[in-house]
């Protein structure tokens, strides 16, 4: 048997840039995210809520198995958890937040 190559092939070399270009699209999201208001942001919170509890109302409308209530608890269970993330990053984030509005 050979050595095996040090250089990476096609996929991994496309994979890794991939991935180079996906942390910098990332980066400039972020970036953009911070320097919004705080209206603007309420107003990305409001919406991404909003898109959340569609899915979540479409995902409960379906006719498969109507009799369980696993759908129902495992939905108010994902609303509850997604909640508590929203309003801990609003009280909680760093400058540009409602964190002045808590005392914190």
């Amino acid at each position: 048997m050979s050595a095996a190559s040090k250089e990476p092939g096609l996929y991994e070399a496309a994979w890794n840039q991939f991935v180079i270009e996906l942390r910098d699209y990332a980066s400039d999201v972020v970036d953009w995210m911070t320097n919004l208001s705080v209206g603007h942001q309420i107003l990305g919170l409001c919406a991404f809520a909003m898109v959340l509890m569609f899915l979540i109302v479409n995902a409960s409308r379906r006719k498969a198995d109507p009799g369980s209530n696993g759908r129902q608890f495992t939905g108010a269970i994902l609303i509850i958890i997604i909640m508590a993330f929203g309003v801990g990053w609003t009280v909680d984030g760093g400058t540009g937040s409602l964190s002045h509005l808590f005392q914190r």
